[in-house]
């Protein structure tokens, strides 16, 4: 059974939970990077002088969201945060025509402007300009580069090679970017303005840089192109926030659902079927030789607005995007792995290990380089613990785990000595 909460008073639990909800906004806002846009101008009238108080909003074309500010004294006006895509611009004042403009690209940590002249009119009235309206970034020096990950998409990404790192990558766009190199014989390091130093990399503000690394590249934690919105080089004079690195920031942002719904399905693959064989080389059947590679990225993506029949509308509000991505690789390679023991290893006979070299344990006692003692002989010799050799150097086969040699049973066997 359950019983209402009295008039006016939350119920304790609805007050943690609250509690906890605020101390994470907080703590997001005080400690996460910046992975939105911002649109900044003046709005002036004909003769060019500033107009105070007028409403500029602007809306996400494919979810709906509105966001409105008031211009200053000065005729300025700001609107920060705004998450990348594209706007329309409004701006409302008395005496004049309704000033609108469309296709207002927002990039992701990029400040545009957009100056507004109004017209003398009815508010009735109105200004439209429906020409794409890239942002004029005037705001700072900062040198960027932004592709969206339509773009991305288009290109030519490999699936090449024998190794993970055959799989698509959304960086394989940033080598169109100015001052960009990419590292000979890699597919993920790369270069900007020649440093040497790591880049960092985030994700929808959140730092994924793998640590400890020396070079400029991200390796299996990327994310997937098809959740890709859009990825942004910024590779020099780009803000205090965005600090600790001279090598570049690449800066990712997922997608998000929109008012409507999509669903997408794909599957990227290369086969030795498809590809040129070995020249001079003979199959046996009278074709060249085409080694065995064969690789598979597929998944799929959906998205769009929470919908509970009868119980929420989430049109121009929530929205959900999921993506399921994998990349599967079956290749053969050829060459020698040296790593695996010897038949008489597999059996407890080391006497092959032993070297020439002779060293002494604390009681004074000779022994070869690499033996093998007993750990059932344990002895006290001077406050140290010593054990004694197995003889020969071998492990009797009665000593000999059974568990152990089930998996060493699905070592493969070396092929050579």
């Amino acid at each position: 059974m359950s019983s209402a909460a009295e008039p006016g008073r939350a119920r304790p639990i609805f007050r943690f939970a609250r509690s906890i909800l605020l101390a994470g906004l907080v703590a997001a806002s005080a400690f996460g990077q910046s992975d939105r846009g911002t649109i900044t101008g003046t709005v002036i009238d004909p003769a060019g002088a500033s107009v105070p108080n007028v409403k500029v909003s602007v809306t996400d074309v494919e979810r709906g969201a509105a966001y409105s500010t008031v211009t200053t004294s000065t005729g300025n006006y700001t609107l920060p945060s705004l998450p990348s895509g594209r706007y329309d611009m409004t701006v409302v004042a008395a005496g004049f025509s309704q000033y609108i403009q469309k296709g207002i690209d927002v990039q992701v940590a990029q400040t545009g402007r957009i100056d507004v002249v109004l017209k003398i009119g009815q508010a009735s009235d109105s200004v439209t300009i429906t020409a794409d309206a890239p942002l004029l970034r005037t705001e700072n020096a900062e040198q960027s580069q932004t592709l969206s990950g339509d773009d991305i998409d288009k290109l030519p990404l490999t699936l090449g090679g024998n190794n993970l790192y055959g799989t698509r990558n959304p960086l394989a766009g940033l080598s169109l970017a100015p001052g960009v190199a990419q590292v000979t014989g890699t597919n993920f390091q790369f270069r900007v303005n020649g440093s040497t130093d790591t880049a960092r990399f985030l994700l929808d503000g959140q730092d994924i840089t793998t640590a400890g690394m020396t070079s400029q590249h991200l390796s299996e934690s990327h994310p997937s192109v098809e959740a890709v919105s859009e990825v942004t080089l910024q590779s020099s004079n780009f803000a205090a926030e965005f600090g600790q690195v001279q090598g570049g920031l690449v800066n990712f942002t997922t997608r998000s659902g929109t008012n409507q719904f999509h669903l997408s399905a794909y599957d990227y693959n290369t086969n030795e079927f498809m590809n040129a064989g070995r020249p001079f080389t003979d199959n046996g059947k009278g074709s060249l030789i085409r080694p065995r590679q064969r690789n598979n990225n597929y998944g799929f993506t959906v998205g769009g607005p929470v919908w509970i029949p009868k119980l929420y509308n989430g049109h121009n509000r929530t929205f959900f995007f999921f993506n399921f991505d994998q990349f599967r690789n079956k290749s053969t390679v050829s060459g020698a792995a040296g790593t695996v023991p010897t038949l008489a290893y597999r059996q407890g006979d080391f006497s092959g290990a032993l070297t020439n070299r002779t060293l002494n344990d604390p009681s004074g006692r000779q022994y070869q380089e690499n033996a093998i003692f007993d750990p059932l002989s344990n002895q006290v010799v001077n406050g140290q613990t010593i054990r004694t050799q197995f003889p020969g150097n071998v492990i009797p086969a009665n000593r000999l785990d059974p568990v152990a040699l089930k998996i060493q049973a699905l070592i493969p066997v070396p092929t050579s000595a």
